[in-house]
């Protein structure tokens, strides 16, 4: 369900709504950590601070969606060295080797998925889903998810899940609907 924000203003302001959903996988299941981002008019600001922890030879969080622009710091908070890359908009991304205590960074500026991992650990492995919007969330592990403030209006809605399925759709947002995402496999 829809919750209505309500704004207390002396003029009238456009209607924000949080967008409430749930996304499924093909097989019916739910979608947990898979990203959900509303492609519309508005364009996404970087965020003040993102960050990839690395803690007991994982990832954390497994699954980030941050805005066009934004700086991510990848910390080793972890006891053995880690080393960050990935294959990034037809760039090889490469942190080098760094230890516990250490920290390195990176401004994603472009759209599209990042697929980090650790060279030194193959268990390793994360995704940071770029996107050139406000809106967006990484759904919980029932695949519920919540954008919050939302203009109504028309979005074009993506879903992407780590096993390789996505939805894309032309949607209406407005108060009173829920936005629920089935997710089907890529085809290539």
């Amino acid at each position: 369900m829809i919750a209505l924000a309500l704004t207390l203003a002396l003029a009238p302001t456009p209607q924000a709504i949080d967008v409430e959903g749930q996304v499924k996988l093909a097989n019916g299941r739910p979608g947990g950590l898979a990203a959900v981002w509303l492609e519309g008019n508005a364009k996404g600001k970087p965020l003040a601070k993102a960050m990839i922890d690395q803690r007991d030879r994982t990832f954390i969080p497994h699954v980030a969606v941050v805005p066009v622009g934004t700086r991510v710091d990848f910390p080793n908070n972890d006891t053995v060295m880690h080393n960050v890359f990935a294959d990034y908009n037809a760039k090889i991304l490469d942190l080098k080797a760094y230890g516990r205590g250490a920290s390195r960074n990176v401004v994603f500026d472009k759209e599209g998925l990042v697929v980090l991992q650790c060279n030194m650990h193959s268990e390793m492995g994360a995704f940071i889903m770029v996107v050139d919007t406000p809106y967006y969330a990484v759904a919980d592990k029932n695949g519920r998810f919540m954008i919050k403030d939302v203009p109504a209006g028309k979005y074009v809605v993506h879903g992407w899940h780590e096993s390789k399925q996505t939805s894309k759709e032309d949607r209406i947002i407005s108060a009173g609907s829920t936005l629920n995402l089935s997710l089907a496999r890529r085809r290539n």
